[in-house]
């Protein structure tokens, strides 16, 4: 009798093991042979779950990306609003701990290899336009409260903001001695005063 197998839970699986490999080996590692190896799977097993190595980075870059977006949703049905919201969705992420430090070590070279494929590249501003759109919304909410400057420039703010959040996931990576969590708090606090 055939097995019963969770196409989903398996995908999830795979994914889980390209960013331990990619973390670990860099994303040249992860070739279909080694993404392969690291789930005891058989050579070619993977491309029932994924046609090629492009589709499994794109899936383990999206779920950076949603894992990130889940964890600031929570604070966002408490209710968090305007500024305080914003400093949630920064605290989500900036790598101040070990899974938000993976997630910038897959980022990281993801962002290298959208540079160079333009199918990446789309899936990366298809992303960031969400985050965009997200970080539109709590800026005009922190001008309507009265906590941001009405005639602040929206989209020079969220274009800062999205540079300086992939700027310091790269320092975190390459560079922990110097950013470390409680200097990455800072950083968020003078973001903040930065549109006061």
């Amino acid at each position: 009798m055939p097995k019963n197998v969770d196409h989903d839970a398996r995908r999830a699986d795979i994914v889980r093991a390209v960013w331990r490999l990619i973390a670990r080996d860099g994303i040249e590692a992860a070739s279909m042979r080694r993404m392969a190896e690291e789930l005891g799977f058989a050579n070619g097993a993977l491309a029932g779950y994924f046609p090629h190595k492009r589709a499994i980075l794109a899936a383990a870059f999206r779920h950076v990306y949603t894992a990130t977006n889940d964890r600031y949703e929570v604070d966002r049905q408490r209710g968090l609003r305007g500024l305080p919201a914003l400093r949630a969705f920064l605290l989500q992420v900036f790598p101040l701990d070990e899974e938000r430090l993976l997630e910038a070590r897959i980022a990281i070279p993801f962002m290298e290899h959208a540079a160079h494929d333009a199918e990446m590249r789309e899936l990366y501003v298809e992303l960031m336009a969400g985050w965009q759109r997200e970080l539109r919304v709590l800026l005009h909410e922190a001008i309507d409260e009265g906590d941001a400057a009405p005639d602040l420039d929206i989209d020079v703010v969220v274009a800062h903001l999205i540079g300086v959040s992939q700027g310091v996931q790269a320092s975190r990576v390459l560079n922990p001695d110097d950013t470390s969590p409680a200097v990455l708090r800072g950083m968020i606090e003078l973001l903040l005063r930065s549109v006061r």
